[in-house]
C-alpha cells in the first residue's frame, strides 16, 4: 500500500511540474507579448484622450475673428471664427464682458447686441492648460440706423423750362455726409467734401422723372422724386 501511495505522489508531482512548465511556456510566448501589447493600447489610449501637461507654458495664438463690417445698421452682430480646440474666448465689447468655448473643430460663434456710434471689440484665447494669448486688435464697428439727410437744391419739383438754352440744367443737392454715395437714376454722382454734389442732364420734350437716392455706408438710404418739363 505504501508503495502504491507514494507512486501515485510521484505521479501527482510529475504532472504539476509538467503543467508547470507548460503554464510557464505559454506565458514566455504568448503571455508577455500580449501583455506588451495590452501596455501599448493604454499608451495610445492615454495618447488619444490628450491631457493636459502640467509643464505646457506657451500661450495659444490669437482667435482668429472672420471679416466684420466697419459700419452696420443692425443692432445685433454675430461674430464667428477660430481658436484652438477647447479654449476658451473671451470678448471685450465696450465696457462688456462676454465668453464662449470653442468646439472640437475650434469653431465659435457669438451674438453682441451694439451700441449707438463706434463699438470698440477685442478678443483672447485661454487654452485647456490655462494659458492666454495677447489680445487681437481692436476692432472698430459703428452701428447707424437712421437714414441720410437728403436735401435738394435746385431746381424745384415740377419747374418749367422753354427752349433750347434751357434744355440743359443742373441738379443740385447735398448730403450730410460726404462718404454717401448718391445716384441719380441709377447713375452715380460725385460728392464733394462739404457734402454737396451736382448732376447736369439734358431734358427730353415732356415730362423728365429723377429718382434722387443716398446710401450711406451703413446701408441706409434716402430718396427723393423730381419731375422737370421742357417744352422746345
Amino acid at each position: 500500500m505504501r508503495s502504491l501511495e507514494e507512486r501515485r505522489n510521484i505521479g501527482k508531482a510529475t504532472r504539476f511540474v509538467f503543467l508547470t512548465i507548460v503554464v510557464g511556456v505559454l506565458l514566455f510566448f504568448y503571455g508577455i507579448p500580449a501583455l506588451g501589447r495590452f501596455a501599448a493600447f493604454v499608451s495610445e489610449l492615454a495618447k488619444s484622450d490628450k491631457p493636459i501637461s502640467k509643464n505646457d507654458t506657451t500661450p495659444p495664438a490669437p482667435p482668429q475673428i472672420d471679416t466684420l463690417p466697419e459700419y452696420t445698421n443692425k443692432p445685433k452682430l454675430s461674430i464667428t471664427g477660430k481658436s484652438e480646440e477647447g479654449a476658451t474666448i473671451k470678448f471685450i465689447l465696450n465696457s462688456e464682458a462676454k465668453e464662449v468655448v470653442a468646439d472640437r473643430d475650434g469653431k465659435f460663434s457669438l451674438d453682441f447686441t451694439l451700441d449707438d456710434g463706434e463699438n470698440g471689440i477685442t478678443a483672447s484665447a485661454t487654452d485647456l492648460a490655462g494659458n492666454e494669448s495677447v489680445k487681437t486688435k481692436t476692432f472698430k464697428i459703428t452701428f447707424d440706423d437712421e437714414e441720410p439727410k437728403l436735401i435738394l437744391d435746385g431746381p424745384s419739383n415740377g419747374s418749367q423750362f422753354f427752349g433750347t438754352r434751357q434744355r440743359q440744367v443742373d441738379i443740385k443737392g447735398s448730403v450730410d455726409d460726404s462718404n454717401t454715395q448718391v445716384t441719380i437714376n441709377d447713375r452715380f454722382v460725385a460728392v464733394e467734401d462739404n457734402g454737396s454734389f451736382q448732376f447736369t442732364t439734358t431734358l427730353s420734350e415732356g415730362e423728365n422723372k429723377f429718382k434722387i437716392k443716398a446710401v450711406d455706408l451703413a446701408g441706409n438710404s434716402s430718396e427723393k422724386e423730381l419731375t422737370l418739363n421742357f417744352t422746345p
